[in-house]
């Protein structure tokens, strides 16, 4: 393979790379939006509690494009939890938290995972860009020299 044939290659491999650590780069903010959004929940549920005397608990419903229906909450004691493929369970305060905790769990070792691949991809990265610079120095270097000669 000529030097130049290297080049292309290498040129190639890190387009190939870079998508990938943007792939990831989404990949890693869809997950702390999701780890966000089941803290808020988690505080929302034990939120449930803080009104005095038994007082009727309001809110606004979404049914849609915006648009949002004044609710009341009849019971604060079952919640319905979505475990996937449109299933929805009724479980108490408690296990609906201890739920949403464990996929936070979840969610967090998959960030972990996905933090490691970002730094070996990153030196995978800059090894390329480092032979990529050496192979156009050489480059350069044997056409001063054809210059000169």
């Amino acid at each position: 393979m000529s030097t130049e044939e290297r080049l292309y290659s290498l040129a190639a491999q890190l387009k190939m790379l870079e998508a990938y650590m943007n792939d990831l780069i989404n990949r890693e903010a869809t997950i702390v939006r999701f780890i966000q959004d089941a803290r808020l929940a988690i505080d929302a549920i034990r939120g449930l509690d803080t009104r005095e005397g038994g007082e009727d608990l309001y809110t606004l419903m979404p049914i849609g494009i915006g648009v949002y229906v004044h609710a009341k909450i009849s019971t604060k004691d079952k919640l319905l939890v979505s475990v996937g493929s449109g299933i929805a369970v009724e479980k108490s305060r408690e296990d609906a938290i201890a739920y949403i905790e464990s996929r936070v769990k979840e969610l967090e070792s998959a960030l972990l995972s996905i933090s490691k691949q970002k730094q070996e991809l990153q030196s995978r990265i800059e090894g390329i860009r480092g032979e990529m610079n050496s192979i156009v120095q050489q480059m350069q270097g044997q056409e001063r020299q054809m210059q000169k000669g």
